[in-house]
């Protein structure tokens, strides 16, 4: 290993209470989106991005959310973007926590928090490797962006979609921060299709429920056929580097009371979504069962409305970031393979532009989003070095 690789990895070791100081004081600042105020973590990043860089800039949409930019080496080429998200999932019911969501209470090694995972630890370990590199003047050909965003929970219109619409973007390689089990080399990922499926009927007494068509039962009958005639195709499609692309009923409502012929029954679908399917073709395949079973049941009165699209995205193998991810793994004695991420994340809005991106972060993917979620520090201090080594694999840095 070359010398300026050896002094900064000296200098991440040496700064590892620095990194678990930092790391708590964000799982401290409440960033629950929604509502989405990300002020008190955005103002924990700039704090500490202004004691080793000049170039740091907030975008603000809206009053409450903060989108930060840190830039090492500003101008030259190429750009690696390093991008995450400050917003975090509602804490949900507190009763089924162990420790308080923002405490940052550390226990056998973890620590434990709202957004600890997902994905603060990823944010966190992403800037303390721009001050090691920072502080260790390594002389970087390229540049560095941190963008750290304050919406991506719900969708990312005020965060990475919305800077990129503004033309704050023009990076050559981007690694999003997201979990992937340990900072695993992710280079595909799954999008998403949301559905509003509405049956109606006719209202009726519960005892004579013959008089009326009841939704709920048209529901049901929906519901199953989807279960029976595509869940299990899209189990045999080919995935690549990603599990199987799913189908699952979020939400239900139905009916005004329990003795009432219910007249209307909705239910929202998460459909996620493999590299290769369409937004147009996933919402042919659940209309054309629809249709088909319409022909069935003339009693069938039903529609569906997508509500939004999230793509999936891959990136070639062969493009440099991922060869110098891989490389970057092997320097650290780290697993090389290709893996996918099997969740949504910004890293399509960048794919989509025709960016090369993958995806690497600390933590394990269940943790994202659930009561008592937690980060192991070891991964977390681990997740700095792999940043700052590809950073500089990546950029030239000596």
């Amino acid at each position: 290993m070359k010398a300026g690789k050896a002094s900064v990895l000296r200098r991440i070791e040496a700064s590892k209470e620095e990194a678990i100081d930092l790391l708590a004081e964000l799982v401290k600042a409440d960033s629950v989106n929604p509502p989405g105020d990300t002020r008190k973590a955005a103002e924990v990043i700039t704090r500490k991005a202004a004691t080793f860089s000049e170039n740091v800039e907030i975008v603000s949409c809206g009053e409450t959310v903060s989108n930060i930019f840190i830039t090492l080496n500003p101008g030259a080429r190429p750009q690696l973007l390093y991008n995450g998200h400050l917003d975090t999932v509602p804490v949900g019911n507190e009763a089924n926590w162990d420790v308080d969501p923002f405490g940052a209470v550390v226990r056998d090694g973890r620590m434990f928090g709202r957004g600890v995972a997902d994905m603060k630890g990823g944010v966190a370990a992403m800037l303390m490797a721009a001050k090691a590199l920072a502080v260790e003047r390594v002389a970087l050909e390229g540049s560095l962006v941190l963008s750290f965003v304050g919406d991506e929970e719900t969708g990312a219109a005020k965060g990475t979609g919305f800077l990129m619409e503004r033309g704050y973007y023009s990076p050559d390689m981007v690694v999003v921060g997201e979990i992937t089990d340990n900072c695993g080399i992710a280079i595909a990922g799954k999008g998403i299709a949301v559905y509003a499926l509405t049956t109606r009927g006719r209202s009726a007494h519960g005892s004579t429920p013959w008089a009326g068509v009841n939704a709920i039962d048209k529901m049901v009958e929906i519901l199953h056929r989807l279960q029976t005639d595509l869940v299990p195709d899209l189990r045999r499609r080919d995935s690549g580097f990603l599990r199987c692309a799913t189908l699952n009923v979020g939400m239900i409502q139905g009916g005004i009371a329990f003795n009432v012929v219910a007249d209307q029954c909705d239910v929202v679908i998460d459909r996620r979504t493999l590299p290769g399917e369409t937004a147009d073709g996933v919402t042919r395949e659940i209309r054309d069962i629809i249709d088909r079973l319409g022909k069935e049941d003339p009693a069938l009165d039903a529609s569906i409305l997508p509500l939004g699209v999230a793509p999936p995205f891959e990136t070639s193998p062969d493009e440099m970031i991922c060869r110098v991810a891989r490389d970057t793994m092997k320097e650290l004695g780290r697993p090389t393979d290709f893996v996918g991420y099997g969740q949504v994340c910004d890293g399509r809005i960048f794919s989509e532009k025709g960016i090369p991106t993958i995806v690497m972060g600390p933590g394990t993917a269940t943790e994202a989003h659930a009561p008592n979620e937690s980060l192991e520090l070891d991964q977390y201090l681990e997740a700095i070095r792999v940043y700052a080594l590809l950073a500089m694999n990546a950029l030239g840095g000596s």
